[in-house]
């Protein structure tokens, strides 16, 4: 099992839409420990929480 994974924004995606996505992981058991900018997209580093 995974402990980490990034979750990056789509192209074409509105910033509200990846909001929503994010917040269905952190309630599937991810945690956010940081976030970058790749070429303007959003990346966001997740932890599994046990």
């Amino acid at each position: 099992m995974q402990n980490y994974k990034f979750f990056k924004k789509g192209t074409f995606e509105s910033f509200d839409k990846f909001e929503k996505r994010l917040n269905e992981e952190t309630s599937k058991g991810w945690k956010p420990l940081g976030f970058t900018n790749d070429h303007g997209h959003a990346v966001v580093l997740l932890e599994r929480v046990r």
